[in-house]
């Protein structure tokens, strides 16, 4: 009985010592959620004024094309449209575990349409964080870049790097088309793992309850060189919202994860609290029994 109890004991302090490292581990994530979310929260107004500004362009170029004048329309590389003869299909994950199902979504989500494609040309897979870049090498997968190390300070970093790899393969006709598997924010309780076309780009829609024709725009400089500044910064300012959110859903999931596991380590100890109280009430009445028992039969004598 008495090693059923130290047993017990020790497997209450183990349970306890990993309950603080949880509760610690969700604390962190808490902290690193914070901070990515203020990222994604300043980007959004930068993103949305960009997309804002495109739309116009285009707005006026619909515009004066309705007056015949086609021959001065303008595009930008990034949105000419080609068939998809072979693809780039980039893979953001987390460098880490410890965030429930997380990684697994996003693999799962990007083996599902490398099935559904099916190419004759193998697609170019380029990874951002180590367990996606892992898993995928031990199934057979070649990466033609790879991006780990994913703390805060390297975000910008990551971000040159990864934009530069992109335009590359997307101007140099090296693939007709990028898309991303990432973790799509919905709320400070969900994500949710989404394939997402990068490039080309879309024209933005006009924005419901615009009026038709009313605005005519004089560019200055030349349309050309507008569309040659600002679509650069709107393709590197989606990027980084998608890079974002996904760090932002990353840091949820793993908070989650954390309080479930905290949670399930409080549960455990009550548990096992009571079965220590139990052994120990058993050894009591035991030993009372002995000793009521040797009595008698002292009596007896």
């Amino acid at each position: 009985m008495s090693g059923q109890l130290r047993e017990l004991k020790t497997r209450i302090r183990s349970v306890e010592n990993t309950k603080k490292i949880t509760r610690a581990m969700e604390m962190v994530a808490a902290a690193k959620l914070r901070r990515f979310q203020t990222l994604m929260i300043n980007a959004r107004p930068y993103t949305e004024g960009l997309e804002n500004q495109v739309r116009r362009l285009f707005e006026a170029q619909r515009m004066e094309a309705g007056r015949g004048g086609a021959d001065a329309q303008v595009s930008h590389p990034f949105f000419e449209r080609r068939d998809e003869k072979r693809i780039a299909l980039v893979l953001m994950t987390s460098d880490t575990g410890l965030c429930g199902s997380h990684n697994s979504d996003l693999v799962n989500t990007a083996k599902r349409f490398l099935v559904s494609r099916q190419d004759e040309k193998p697609t170019v897979l380029i990874g951002i964080g180590k367990t996606g870049i892992t898993t995928f090498k031990r199934a057979g997968y070649e990466f033609a870049e790879t991006f780990t190390d994913l703390r805060a300070s390297r975000i910008e970093e990551i971000l040159s790097g990864f934009k530069k790899v992109l335009e590359d393969l997307y101007t140099e006709s090296t693939v007709d088309a990028i898309y991303v598997v990432y973790s799509h924010f919905l709320t400070l309780a969900s994500s949710q793992s989404t394939v997402e076309k990068l490039l080309p780009l879309e024209a933005p829609d006009r924005e419901e309850g615009a009026a038709r024709g009313s605005d005519d725009y004089i560019f200055e400089p030349d349309r050309k060189t507008i569309f040659s500044r600002l679509i650069p910064a709107y393709f590197e300012a989606k990027t980084r919202m998608l890079f974002i959110e996904s760090l932002v859903s990353e840091q949820i999931a793993r908070m989650n994860a954390m309080h479930q596991a905290t949670n399930n380590a409080k549960e455990m100890i009550e548990s096992l609290v009571l079965l220590r109280n139990k052994a120990r009430q058993a050894s009591i009445t035991k030993e009372i029994i002995e000793i009521v028992s040797g009595s008698r039969a002292l009596k007896v004598k």
